[in-house]
């Protein structure tokens, strides 16, 4: 004897889909909304990219111990370089009264002439995301901050950072200043990378985690410059 199959209500059938797809909506929602990060008065926010990214290093700046929070972030619509010319006896990248130097490198017994070093720099790209630090920094650190980076400016990206939303201040990255082109406007044969300042930097990537020095290559133009170790370099004095 066959027994009857129950009839589905559906009302009941629609009234269930309605909340799974309401439990759904606001699960993603939830999943999707930023924290936020006050930032207490005269305090802004730095997003370090380069060497700064190491905690030792921004001490050594701030010539104090730092003891906030470190925050691993992603920066939108920029992306990084090993780009930005750093000119021997640049005025906006040395200090007045400063000597003027030249060097050279040696390659295969021969001292090659080269013109300045390049270094790490951001340049807006609108599908850019670029993984970084975010050091929460008193205004006076700041300001040494500023007279470490000389030769780039602040940019304003307080709405620019992908995990977080900010109140009571603004959050900067530091891009160089206009006045200094990228590879596409340089000859790469005038300036070098050093090579223990690459090392630096990826040794750093590489002590916070492999997917970050994964992230950092992938959102990090690929190197236009030669890379010549500090040893092989002949600094030469003035009036030498």
């Amino acid at each position: 004897m066959k027994k009857d199959i129950p009839s589905i209500n559906p009302l009941l059938c629609l009234t269930v889909s309605l909340i799974i797809m309401l439990i759904s909506s606001v699960s993603l929602m939830a999943g999707n909304m930023k924290k936020t990060i006050e930032i207490k008065p005269r305090m802004a926010g730095l997003v370090a990219y380069g060497t700064l990214m190491s905690k030792q290093d921004l001490e050594k700046t701030l010539g104090h111990k730092f003891e906030g929070q470190t925050y691993q972030v992603h920066l939108m619509g920029y992306i990084r370089g090993w780009a930005l010319r750093r000119p021997f006896n640049d005025p906006q990248a040395s200090t007045p009264n400063a000597a003027r130097i030249s060097a050279s490198f040696l390659s295969d017994g021969k001292q090659i002439p080269f013109s300045g070093v390049v270094n790490l720099n951001v340049y807006p790209e609108k599908k850019g995301r670029m993984n970084a630090i975010l050091y929460l920094l008193t205004k006076e650190d700041f300001l040494k901050v500023d007279k470490r980076e000389r030769g780039y400016e602040r940019r304003d990206v307080t709405d620019k950072i992908a995990e977080y939303d900010f109140s009571g201040g603004r959050v900067y990255v530091y891009e160089g200043l206009p006045n200094h082109p990228d590879t596409a406007a340089t000859d790469p044969k005038e300036y070098i990378l050093v090579k223990e300042y690459v090392d630096q930097v990826t040794r750093l990537c590489d002590a916070i985690g492999e997917s970050f020095r994964t992230e950092f290559e992938k959102s990090t133009r690929p190197l236009a410059y030669r890379i010549v170790p500090f040893k092989d370099i002949i600094w030469k004095s003035p009036g030498k």
